[in-house]
C-alpha cells in the first residue's frame, strides 16, 4: 500500500475554499464530464445546500449526455493529504451501490453506473499514492456498508488507474465497451472485501 497518508473527509465547510479552488483552476471531481461550472453555480448560490447533496440521497443526477437519473445511494469524501499541510486538498473519491426493497446493499448496478468506486486525483498531486490510498480507505467504508465486493473500471490505457486498483487488491474480470460513454475499452476489476 502508499507510504503517503490520507483522510477521507465528508464534504464540509472546512475545505470547501480549497475545493473551490481546484474547481478554477478546472478540475473536475467527474471524470466522464466538466462538472466544475455547475458546481461552481451550485457553491454560489448555497453552498450548504451544495454540501448536503453530495451525499444525500434521492433527488436527480444529470449523466454526461444530458439526461437525469435517480441517484444512488452512495458518499462522496474529499482526499486529503495528511503531509500536504500548505495544499492538503488532493481529489475526491465516491462509492454508490443499490440497495434491496429492505434497505440493504445489493452489488448490482445500473447500466449507467461503471462501478461502486470512482475517483479523481487533482494533477499537481497525481502519480503520489494519494489514490492508492484513498481508494484503499474508501473499501473499508464499503465493508463496512455490508458489500461483499466492488466492481472498479478505467480506461483500458491508463496504467497509473491499474496499478492503483491492483495494488487494493483488484482482480481483472473483463474488458468491455460502455456503448453509454463512448467506444472506448475500458477494464473492469472486482476487489473481493470478505476476510
Amino acid at each position: 500500500m502508499s507510504d503517503r497518508v490520507v483522510s477521507l473527509h465528508a464534504p464540509g465547510r472546512d475545505v470547501l475554499p480549497a475545493y473551490v479552488h481546484a474547481l478554477e483552476a478546472g478540475w473536475s471531481p467527474n471524470t466522464m464530464r466538466d462538472v466544475a461550472p455547475e458546481q461552481l453555480a451550485a457553491i454560489a448560490a448555497d453552498p450548504d445546500i451544495f454540501l448536503a447533496g453530495l451525499n444525500g440521497r434521492g433527488g436527480k443526477i444529470r449523466l454526461h449526455d444530458g439526461s437525469e437519473v435517480e441517484r444512488l445511494p452512495g458518499v462522496t469524501r474529499w482526499i486529503i493529504a495528511i503531509d500536504q499541510p500548505e495544499r492538503p486538498f488532493v481529489g475526491s473519491i465516491n462509492l454508490r451501490w443499490q440497495e434491496d426493497a429492505a434497505g440493504r446493499p445489493v452489488t448490482a448496478l445500473p447500466p449507467h453506473v461503471l462501478g461502486h468506486v470512482g475517483y479523481t486525483i487533482l494533477p499537481g498531486h497525481a502519480g503520489r499514492g494519494y489514490a492508492s490510498a484513498a481508494v484503499a480507505a474508501v473499501l473499508a467504508e464499503a465493508r463496512a456498508i455490508g458489500l461483499p465486493f466492488v466492481k472498479i473500471t478505467c480506461d483500458a490505457e491508463n496504467a497509473a488507474s491499474r496499478r492503483i486498483i491492483e495494488k487494493n487488491g483488484g482482480l481483472f474480470v473483463e474488458n468491455f465497451v460502455a456503448p453509454f460513454y463512448g467506444p472506448e475499452e475500458r477494464l473492469m476489476y472486482r476487489i473481493d472485501l470478505q476476510s
